[in-house]
């Protein structure tokens, strides 16, 4: 997923058909990405009824990355400094959210490839 940033993301919706949807890879390290979501969103509600996500992106050679796995919610703990690292790595968050971290009212995941 090097040079990847944004990508099709599916999930099963609460009548287990496929939902499919565009969402930012926020960091990638160690295997791992992480994205987040908002609380009262359907991806949210999705991936705390089913973790298991498809993703699917295009890299810089236009070829297809796609990987399957199981998305971890971040412990609460770890929330705060993700996101806060998740802004850092981000700049152009703080001209979306300015002032705020209205992000911190969702939830950080980690997906790990499969």
């Amino acid at each position: 997923m090097r040079g990847i940033r944004v990508c099709a993301f599916a999930t099963l919706d609460r009548n287990g058909l496929p939902a499919v949807r565009i969402i930012d890879v926020m960091l990638k390290e160690e295997g791992h990405l992480f994205f987040c979501t908002a609380r009262g969103k359907d991806f949210c509600k999705e991936l705390l009824a089913n973790s298991i996500v498809a993703v699917t992106g295009l890299n810089d050679k236009w070829q297809t990355v796609h990987l399957m796995g199981r998305a971890e919610r971040l412990a609460d703990a770890e929330q705060h400094a993700m996101i806060d690292r998740i802004f850092e790595e981000n700049p152009l968050l703080n001209e979306v959210y300015p002032g705020i971290r209205i992000i911190s009212r969702g939830l950080c995941y980690c997906g790990g490839a499969h």
